[in-house]
């Protein structure tokens, strides 16, 4: 086995290049999937971890005027192992730099606050205040501090005890407006029982917390709070906790199907690579099997061919990933999901994937052995091969009889040679697909954003209301709209929480068929989003009930159209087909062409305003985050397919070094042998261009579905310009690495080349 040790060290010397380009490949392949594994593992470890200890909340549950005798039927509830009681306020600083929802608690024992400078929380403290970190650190405040708050009994100044963070308001937003966290202007605090005393006239619970063994259903705190139950939240559809989950999913998702694609083609390009090169030794194994060594010796040695160079490429891929991308992507998810400490942690799936990528180069490796190996030592050692006859006599009397010489010697060489001119192929289709979806991606997203923003949206500022209808008289454009929470039970669904959007009479939300034909709201019945219809199942025709947050009461309400609105994902109703449900209006929001937002402000009504270009800036917040793991995956697309082209480039190289050889010896130039090389590279290239470019666009579409939003949803769609920089750097690599081997033709070695293979 030392002998056979030393043997495969001097091989791979001998053919570094097609061992390099298999490392390589299970190095890139390992690189991107673990990097965006090691965030996704971290952020889900880091997020439970943060949960348990904090000893996170797994029901929420609002009603009005909780009591302490509610809190003792809640607690005899089977399953519930604990409950405390909260109350939130959303406040104005003083000075008007942003608005901070401040909660209190009846006990420190559920969702405790974790202390990131400063003291412990006090329940029963009378005047501190514990400050969201984040909204601290942008507001350049820190503990002993000072700040003011707008309560509802006067103005209140408050120390800062220390600054927090909680696990149930790992993504917070604020509003409904704002689609990702703006610490700048929204932040939370905490202060004690008696210090909320200071900004409202009395307490009134109106939150509880529950840690649970079991599911509670809805219909035990109905049973509890009757009228006075508004809704339950457990950790899935907490938004403000959700949210983390859904973005490790979402990377999970985009890195599982992008990473299976050129993982599938590294796999394939290895697999030929490895039985090629066993194939090339076959005189080697007769040699070895004329000598005594053993069939399972020679199976063992080639099978440390497969073993050796992916496990080595694909724990550096596993070493390069964790401080390339890993870093790269952490640092991007670090500005919307807030944790007291990331952690990198690397996947199982990652170790699974290089097992995998060695268990099939192994395979490939001994299989090829093992066909070499059958037979007698002398007939293994002959290697005799009567494809080329029989291919020339076919074409003799084929169609090729019509062919010129170069086209003639083309489509022979790829009869003899149908495995690499395939995978030739799939090199190109999959560059072209993994390109198309990589840069189609950015398309889809600006495609989607200014669908929303100019052909959707017609306003210039969204205000909110302090107060739900209590409007004022304006000038301007506009038209209001009751944004309200709701939850919506479809047949055989369960119930979902999403909103619900009525307008009153304009045009600064405008609504679309999937055709792109504007429709009006109908004057009976809903209209529904489309990708919260597909989410749901519902069709126009069908009947969902609804039910306000707050009502005890389901109204039965008919979708009469489905309605191409990428965002809000929403049922939307007309003024009039909402009060023909016996439902009064409340306007909760204004649309409004004016773009002077700083005039809305001066009304005590106004609680906060939006403006679009502040919205379109939130929205490309969220697309630069997933832009930043599709750049990544760009770059590995292009670098794997540089590899795979130039790893079948070589093994074609290789295979006809004798040919080129004669070709030389009979007199051809070297531009006539480089002609005949290029001609199979267009050959291969055209086809799987052609192949590639429909491939690449259903692929798009697949994969803008499975990342989009619940909030929101993006279309595919591909530009032309995208199209063209795809296809010129896909045949540009494949015609370039094609000139570079073509060129090697000059150094062969003519009477190494054309000596006996006996």
């Amino acid at each position: 086995m030392e002998f056979l040790f030393k043997k495969m060290l001097r091989d791979i010397r001998s053919n570094w290049t097609q061992f390099f380009s298999v490392f390589l490949m299970a190095t890139i392949s390992v690189l991107i999937f673990s990097g965006m594994a090691s965030v996704w593992t971290g952020l889900n470890s880091q997020v439970s971890a943060f949960a348990d200890d904090s000893n996170m909340a797994d029901i929420w549950v609002k009603a009005v005027g909780i009591t302490d005798d509610d809190i003792n039927k809640i607690n005899a509830v089977n399953g519930v192992d604990e409950a405390i009681r909260c109350m939130s306020l959303s406040l104005s600083e003083s000075n008007g730099n942003g608005e901070i929802q401040v909660n209190t608690v009846d006990g420190t024992d559920i969702s405790k606050p974790c202390i990131i400078s400063g003291i412990e929380y006090d329940k029963d403290s009378a005047e501190g205040i514990w400050l969201d970190a984040e909204y601290a650190k942008e507001h350049d405040l820190k503990v002993g501090d000072k700040i003011s708050l707008d309560g509802l009994i006067g103005t209140c100044e408050f120390e800062i005890m220390g600054t927090v963070m909680t696990p149930e308001y790992i993504y917070y937003t604020g509003n409904i407006t704002e689609t990702v966290p703006n610490y700048k202007k929204y932040g939370y605090a905490f202060v004690g029982n008696t210090a909320m005393l200071n900004l409202t006239p009395q307490i009134v619970w109106s939150q509880v917390k529950l840690i649970t063994s079991e599911d509670i259903s809805d219909s035990e705190f109905e049973n509890i709070f009757g009228e006075r139950f508004i809704c339950a939240q457990d950790r899935d559809t907490y938004t403000q906790f959700a949210r983390s989950s859904q973005e490790s999913s979402q990377m999970q998702k985009m890195a599982t199907l992008f990473s299976a694609v050129f993982i599938l083609l590294s796999l394939m390009t290895m697999y030929t690579s490895m039985v090629r090169l066993v194939n090339r030794q076959k005189t080697h194994i007769g040699t070895l099997k004329a000598l005594g060594v053993s069939s399972s010796s020679i199976r063992l040695h080639y099978a440390c061919y497969g073993l050796v160079i992916p496990i080595v490429g694909g724990l550096l891929g596993l070493v390069i990933g964790r401080f390339t991308v890993a870093k790269a992507l952490m640092k991007v998810k670090q500005t919307t999901i807030y944790l007291p400490e990331w952690k990198l942690i690397h996947s199982k799936a990652s170790f699974l994937l290089i097992g995998f990528i060695a268990l099939c180069c192994v395979f490939a490796s001994v299989w090829a052995a093992q066909r070499c190996l059958k037979g007698m030592p002398v007939e293994i050692m002959r290697s005799t091969d009567n494809s080329n006859e029989k291919n020339l006599k076919a074409s003799e009397n084929g169609s090729e009889s019509r062919m010129s010489y170069e086209w003639k010697w083309t489509f022979r060489n790829i009869k003899q040679n149908k495995i690499r001119f395939i995978m030739g192929i799939v090199g190109v289709m999959g560059g072209m697909v993994l390109m198309i979806a990589g840069l189609g991606v950015k398309d889809a997203i600006n495609g989607s954003n200014d669908f929303v923003f100019e052909k959707q949206f017609k306003y210039n500022t969204k205000v909110l209301l302090s107060t739900a209808g209590e409007v004022f008289d304006t000038d301007d454009a506009g038209q209001w709209l009751q944004e309200s929470n709701i939850e919506l039970k479809a047949d055989n669904q369960e119930t979902k929480q999403t909103v619900i959007t009525v307008c009153d009479d304009g045009e600064m939300m405008l609504f679309y068929d999937d055709d792109d034909n504007e429709i009006s709201l109908p004057q009976d019945g809903a209209l529904i989003s489309r990708k919260l219809a597909d989410d749901l199942e519902i069709k126009s025709g069908d009947t969902v009930n609804i039910r306000l947050f707050g009502s005890q009461d389901w109204l039965s309400v008919t979708i009469k159209e489905t309605s191409k609105t990428l965002s809000p994902q929403s049922i939307f109703m007309s003024k009039e087909a909402y009060e023909s449900l016996n439902m009064t209006f409340t306007p909760t929001t204004l649309l409004s062409a004016s773009d002077n937002s700083e005039s809305f402000l001066e009304s005590d009504k106004v609680k906060s305003v939006i403006s679009k270009e502040q919205q379109i800036e939130n929205t490309e917040t969220v697309a630069d985050s997933v832009m930043s793991v599709v750049k990544l995956l760009i770059m590995a697309s292009v670098l794997l397919s540089v590899v795979i082209l130039y790893n079948l480039g070589i093994l074609n190289y290789v295979e006809r070094i004798r040919d080129y050889a004669t070709m030389k010896v009979l007199g051809f130039y070297h531009k006539e042998i480089r002609s005949l090389a290029i001609r199979e590279c267009i050959l291969t290239t055209a086809i799987g261009w052609i192949i590639g470019l429909p491939l690449g666009m259903l692929f798009l579409r697949l994969y803008v579905k499975i990342i989009s939003f619940d909030t929101f949803e993006w279309i595919a769609s591909v530009n032309a310009s995208t199209l063209a920089i795809a296809s010129v750097v896909i045949i540009g690599v494949s015609i370039v690495v094609n000139l570079i081997l073509s060129s090697k033709v000059r150094k062969i070695v003519m009477v190494e080349a054309l000596k006996s293979v006996e």
